[in-house]
């Protein structure tokens, strides 16, 4: 809390003196928290399921959400590399403004191509900032056909 006066108080040491003064709380406005935010690189460790059928060749795409917002949808892609293979682990490094403490993920694909059924096995997700890492479990498919049948997925923190 923040109080302001703007004016001089006269300060006394009898006992039955006292002042009393109107306080009212000012509420920090988003675009203000914001404003003092800064860039952040967050490494993003996707971890592809180990079985029969479990890569993808779909678009895959992330949001990130954190105390202080979320990082909106962000594609996870690399040139020239066949990305969210059965038992590969992907790396990428994504910069946007600082989350604060993560407490959710969505992480979905576009059902395109033929192979788009995919067993995603984590995330796993780094403020290279501050070194602090937060882990996402899945275990599940993003596939029309197995599972569940839906293509996204919101995880939420193992601590």
């Amino acid at each position: 809390y923040v109080f302001q006066c703007n004016a001089r108080i006269k300060l006394s040491h009898k006992k039955d003196e006292f002042k009393a003064f109107e306080c009212t709380k000012i509420v920090e406005s988003f675009a203000s928290k914001v404003r003092s935010l800064v860039p952040v690189k967050y490494e993003i460790i996707v971890i592809t399921g180990d079985v029969k059928g479990a890569g993808t060749d779909a678009n895959v795409s992330i949001t990130i959400y954190g105390t202080n917002g979320d990082s909106g949808s962000r594609r996870l892609k690399h040139k020239f590399r066949n990305l969210f293979e059965r038992g590969n682990t992907d790396r990428f490094i994504l910069e946007m403004l600082d989350l604060g403490e993560l407490h959710k993920v969505k992480i979905e694909h576009d059902n395109s191509n033929a192979n788009a059924g995919w067993m995603l096995e984590r995330v796993e997700i780094t403020n290279t900032a501050t070194g602090v890492t937060t882990i996402f479990p899945c275990g599940k498919w993003l596939d029309k056909k197995k599972g569940d049948g839906q293509i996204f997925r919101e995880l939420f923190p193992k601590y």
